[in-house]
């Protein structure tokens, strides 16, 4: 049985979300399996976020593409009015457990064959799935399914209020930067757009536009740095700025993508960047403190950053607030790393836009 405590952590989880990875795990734990995965499904794809355990083998099992092919996936959805808990044996027949590439060239391979999961369906077309990896084997799978079932109706309420909360937290981030005339969206690392205010969403004509969901540029040119930014994102979760044009190739804008970090990443996050649009029409952009926010940077490091974009140099900015220049390198080193840039004269121009007039006194 489960520990009676459980049911509370995932009532505790829905409404603090920073939680789930942790109640995700106590769950595997407790229930015989290696981790779990937490699958958010939509008509604008997959984004899948998983435990510590199980979170390198999830990453090599896309990197090599066999989420193209994913059986588990596909039959699990087909059927998705199932009110409990199925496993890897009950949507394969036992030839295709040992047959298909999936499980020969890889589950079996890494013993993530035998799984449990349950949908968890959404508003609309969206929904959730939750997959605990790596039984012992399909018996054992098999046997907590059936344990797992009675947890299912507290793990579906707590999970969809999470979700829930989620997309109101991202629908009013970019609503508040609408107020202050910044146009902003948010998107998944994959480059698929989860939300948008209308200022953001006035430059889709223009600027940008939406294939299959992904966000593009329309001018081919800044598109293919748009890709190579996205694919960055991914690989490093690191941010950068580049200019926009339309389609005439005039340079209308820049795009920042700030990835986010720390406290604005959650167990639900696959939102993988903000993306800020910047243009001389419309000057009013964030304040310092979003964007201290935006970028997760510590007090210390928001200080060297506005310096920075005021021109000073690292020994100029030791004087200016007592530190040594080592030790005002480093903390350039963690913006640089924060901001996706490799450069001062890239932070400058980053912070330039973003951060709007710079308080000399800061």
């Amino acid at each position: 049985m489960f520990d009676a405590g459980l049911i509370g952590d995932i009532y505790e989880a829905a409404a603090v979300p920073e939680r789930w990875a942790g109640v995700l795990q106590t769950l595997a734990d407790q229930a015989g399996a290696r981790g779990s995965n937490l699958i958010r499904f939509g008509p604008q794809g997959l984004a899948m976020t998983s435990t510590e355990s199980v979170q390198a083998l999830t990453v090599e099992f896309d990197r090599l593409g066999y989420n193209a092919q994913n059986t588990r996936v596909s039959r699990l959805l087909a059927r998705g009015d199932h009110p409990g808990f199925l496993t890897d044996s009950d949507v394969h027949s036992a030839d295709e457990l040992v047959s298909l590439p999936i499980y020969s060239e890889f589950l079996v391979p890494h013993g993530m064959d035998a799984g449990a999961a349950t949908v968890i369906q959404g508003a609309g077309e969206d929904g959730l799935i939750l997959a605990l990896e790596g039984f012992a084997g399909h018996e054992a799978s098999r046997q907590a399914a059936r344990r797992l079932d009675a947890l299912r109706p507290h793990l579906a309420r707590a999970l969809a209020l999470s979700a829930q909360l989620r997309m109101q937290r991202v629908e009013a981030a970019v609503n508040a930067l609408d107020l202050v005339s910044v146009a902003a969206g948010v998107i998944d690392p994959a480059g698929r757009i989860e939300a948008m205010n209308p200022r953001f969403a006035s430059a889709m004509d223009s600027l940008l536009a939406q294939r299959a969901g992904v966000l593009h540029a329309v001018h081919p040119g800044c598109d293919a740095q748009l890709r190579v930014a996205l694919a960055r994102l991914r690989e490093r979760h690191a941010g950068c700025s580049l200019p926009l044009r339309d389609a005439q190739g005039a340079a209308r804008h820049a795009l920042h993508l700030v990835p986010m970090h720390g406290l604005a990443r959650d167990a639900f996050d696959s939102a993988g960047a903000v993306v800020i649009l910047a243009g001389a029409g419309n000057p009013s952009v964030p304040g310092a403190d979003l964007i201290r926010a935006l970028f997760d940077l510590t007090p210390a490091e928001a200080r060297v950053a506005r310096a920075v974009a005021q021109g000073l140099s690292p020994t100029e900015i030791a004087s200016r607030h007592t530190a040594s220049p080592a030790t005002v390198r480093t903390q350039l080193k963690h913006v640089f790393a924060k901001t996706g840039v490799t450069r001062q004269t890239e932070l400058a121009v980053l912070l330039a836009s973003l951060a709007g007039p710079l308080d000399p006194a800061a």
